[in-house]
């Protein structure tokens, strides 16, 4: 069963009334029973509050009523995956975010508006922590303080997590770290630079934290954060900022992280697929094992160090603050399918994310297992390319709808939204490949040259002779392989300013494509997205006055 404590606690407080679901967070919050300091300080409550911080990890997917999952979205504005979709109208904020026409106007609100609840949430949290912890002398019965140590790490992990999403997308944001109980309702803007400093904070106080264990594949822990995940965070933090700054800041710092979860005797490659195909209907198990790793029965693996556990029910389509599923599946999949993939057991979906036909070529060898687990090119005929956008045959595999995926009987909401898909958010490979780039920005190619054999020879079944020379762009291709469709290609290629070719991303993300369609011009102030202006607007006049990004 994939079902632990964590959803169980979420489901629980599902209906508390903790923090609002606004989008004008920055200039009016809820004052009343919805303000921390209003509720009684006890052991109970401080565990709400966390688990209510935890609940933002279920609702990127439909973030505000649109998709914006962000183990993918961001991947439809890299050189992966076109928006597709039923027509360039079907869900037209993907297109302007896949073609880098965000403006003011008509920028979507989803990850502002789910990751400031997520900071709310955990501030809250830390505000309930010291009320309890100032009654602890006075209770007859002291609390655990090893589980309150716990909880504090979590929660500097999930306020990292949540506020380093806005910091890559917005660059310079509002930030505050107190509970709010006088007006005016308002933050100070951060820059990008500053923001970098105060999420190390908090990852590095939460990985200082003893009692905060490595893994949390199985048992009571299982699906919360844990040290690697945050030691995780905390290498995607430095590599961005300092791939976009040319510096290389506690790179020594971030390639200790990753030899310590590499050693971790919790974590290990995934090597054979554990399943027999003929114990699983519909033929959804495999011998791949980077497939399986994907699949229902492959959740939460030896390769796990983070992943966000979904489970059917409750999401609908006029509330995205309810709800434990996913669509990005249904999302993804191809539309109106018939004959091959029907009998493989995929289920139609809506054509979005489709993959681009040049990006498969990184695919050189027909041996590599992560062809067949990436990606898959339907034969004409079986999917509707008529009546859809930007279809090429091939859809991402790694998290496509499946028959069985979404029991939804019984549960609530609505069927589409509630696939049980989770969303692998850090896996033991990304350590072995972070490590690969940092050993040979630090001592070359022979130092990186072990970490990416592991990777390779795992993906080619062991053969050694498959392993290639550890120059900077084979490293870069190797991520562009092994994390295809898994959210980083986009990331990787601005903080590298160039592709696994030595192309500079100007050339790689300019395209003017008529056959597609496609039209986009990268310019590098498009890495962030402008605010909105509403929000601009909100605090016109105000102590701290928003400024809009540069290029807007």
């Amino acid at each position: 069963m994939k079902k632990h404590k964590l959803i169980i606690a979420i489901i629980a407080i599902a209906g508390l009334s903790i923090t609002s679901c606004s989008d004008d967070f920055l200039t009016l919050l809820p004052r009343g029973d919805d303000v921390a300091e209003n509720i009684p300080a006890s052991f109970e409550t401080v565990e709400q509050f966390l688990t209510s911080s935890y609940q933002i990890l279920l609702f990127d997917c439909y973030a505000g009523g649109a998709w914006m999952p962000v183990n993918l979205y961001h991947d439809i504005r890299s050189d992966d995956l076109y928006k597709g979709g039923g027509s360039a109208g079907d869900q037209q904020e993907c297109l302007f975010v896949s073609e880098y026409t965000v403006t003011p106007d008509n920028v979507r609100g989803g990850w502002w508006s789910i990751f400031y609840t997520g900071l709310k949430r955990v501030n809250n949290f830390f505000y309930q922590l010291e009320r309890f912890e100032a009654e602890i002398p006075n209770l007859m019965v002291p609390p655990n303080l090893d589980v309150l140590e716990r909880m504090r790490a979590e929660a500097h992990t999930l306020r990292a997590w949540y506020v380093h999403w806005l910091w890559k997308t917005y660059g310079n944001i509002p930030y505050f770290d107190n509970v709010w109980i006088d007006e005016p309702f308002i933050a100070r803007q951060h820059t990008f630079e500053e923001m970098y400093s105060i999420l190390l904070a908090d990852l590095d106080a939460a990985i200082a934290i003893d009692q905060f264990p490595m893994s949390t594949r199985s048992g009571a822990m299982r699906g919360r954060v844990n040290k690697s995940m945050a030691m995780m965070t905390r290498a995607r933090i430095v590599m961005y900022y300092n791939g976009i700054n040319g510096t290389n800041d506690r790179y020594a710092q971030v390639l200790n992280d990753m030899n310590t979860i590499i050693a971790h005797d919790q974590f290990d490659l995934v090597k054979t697929a554990n399943r027999n195909i003929s114990d699983i209907p519909y033929k959804t198990s495999t011998d791949n094992p980077i497939e399986w790793i994907f699949l229902r029965e492959g959740e939460f693996s030896s390769e796990s160090i983070f992943e966000v556990n979904h489970v059917p029910g409750g999401t609908s389509w006029g509330n995205a603050w309810t709800g434990y599923g996913t669509y990005t599946p249904r999302f993804i999949g191809g539309r109106d399918l018939s004959g091959e993939p029907t009998t493989k057991g995929y289920v139609a979906g809506w054509g979005f994310a489709p993959v681009q036909r040049n990006a498969i070529s990184v695919f050189d060898d027909p041996d590599d297992f992560r062809i067949y687990a990436s990606f898959e090119e339907f034969p004409a005929g079986t999917y509707e390319r008529g009546q859809a956008f930007q279809q090429t045959g091939i859809f991402l595999k790694k998290y496509i709808a499946r028959r069985t995926y979404n029991n939804n009987t019984g549960r609530g909401g609505d069927a589409d939204l509630n696939y049980e898909n989770n969303k692998r958010i850090f896996r033991i490979s990304e350590a072995y490949l972070n490590a690969a780039e940092l050993a040979f920005y630090a001592s070359g190619t022979a130092a990186a040259q072990p970490y990416l054999d592991a990777v390779r020879d795992r993906a080619f079944g062991g053969d050694e002779d498959k392993r290639i020379e550890a120059t900077l762009n084979n490293i870069k291709a190797e991520r562009r392989r092994e994390f295809f469709g898994e959210g980083q290609r986009f990331w990787d290629l601005v903080r590298w300013g160039s592709d696994e070719l030595g192309r500079p991303i100007a050339q790689v993300l300019t395209v003017n494509d008529p056959s597609i369609p496609i039209s986009r011009v990268w310019e590098d102030y498009k890495k962030f997205w402008p605010i909105s202006r509403g929000e601009l607007d909100r605090t016109a006049g105000t102590q701290f006055p928003l400024k809009q990004n540069d290029g807007y």
